[in-house]
């Protein structure tokens, strides 16, 4: 599946603009649908380390109200942590009605990096397949909305990111161990991440492979992908919007990206 993904997909600034503009609008409207329809979601972002996550994320809660969604960066299992099964430290971050829960990581870390690092047994990350597709049937059963995202770059391209973000003392934090073992591993772990997408894609849990070596274009599909996902599931509490003018079109975004009270009432 990862061969097959378009890695030179670009869009030029100005194209950016005008596709991304009525995104921002939609994703804003999705998101309070999914608060007034109390309707629970779940956004994942997995991919290569330097793929862009963390800049998806921002880019994404940029266009939602801070009070509607929470973001929780998945890091390795705390001493306490691991006393309890592995998923519980999943379980307490689960959606409230109406909330987004947007997870930087996520429980695949088992059968990813945990796996190809030697962390864990063969035994063990065979079995949390199973308790994955467990936890997101249970999670779906209960309405809960999923969508999964693998930010995609190729082996190239993430070792000239490092090399980057090394260069610069105020940057060179940004490169996890993980993100060193997947380059030095990459056939490894692509290897482990088609196994993942093979046992773990379901219609009510879906994978959508992008590509992320330009981030404009990586920016519009995830804004996409999310939208035609959770439409059908708040329709009923959506109010969409459609800016009569490019004036309209400026002042609505400059009130969504303030994250303020607003209203889609009409603007003299």
């Amino acid at each position: 599946m990862l061969e097959q993904i378009d890695l030179t997909r670009k869009l030029d600034r100005a194209t950016y603009r005008t596709v991304m503009q009525p995104l921002k609008f939609e994703m804003y409207e999705i998101g309070r649908a999914v608060h007034d329809s109390k309707t629970p979601v779940i956004v994942i972002l997995e991919g290569w380390g330097t793929s862009g996550k963390g800049r998806a994320i921002s880019e994404l809660t940029a266009r939602l109200d801070p009070r509607g969604f929470r973001v929780y960066p998945i890091n390795p299992p705390s001493t306490r942590e691991m006393r309890y099964p592995w998923l519980h430290r999943f379980w307490l971050k689960m959606p409230a009605r109406g909330e987004i829960a947007i997870f930087h990581g996520s429980w695949y870390r088992r059968v990813l990096i945990d796996r190809v690092a030697r962390n864990i047994s063969k035994t063990e990350w065979r079995q949390a397949f199973r308790d994955i597709q467990d936890l997101e049937r249970a999670l779906a059963d209960d309405g809960v909305v999923i969508q999964k995202f693998w930010l995609h770059i190729d082996k190239k391209e993430q070792e000239q990111r490092i090399e980057k973000l090394l260069a610069s003392q105020t940057t060179a934090w940004r490169v996890s161990d993980e993100a060193r073992i997947e380059t030095r591993k990459y056939k490894e772990f692509s290897l482990a991440a088609e196994e993942m997408f093979g046992y773990t894609q379901a219609e009510y849990a879906p994978w959508n492979v992008i590509g992320a070596t330009d981030r404009r274009a990586m920016y519009v599909e995830v804004f996409e992908t999310l939208i035609a996902r959770l439409k059908p599931f708040v329709s009923d509490s959506l109010t969409e919007l459609h800016p009569a003018n490019e004036q309209t079109a400026r002042q609505l975004e400059g009130e969504i990206e303030d994250a303020g009270e607003y209203r889609p009432n009409p603007i003299p």
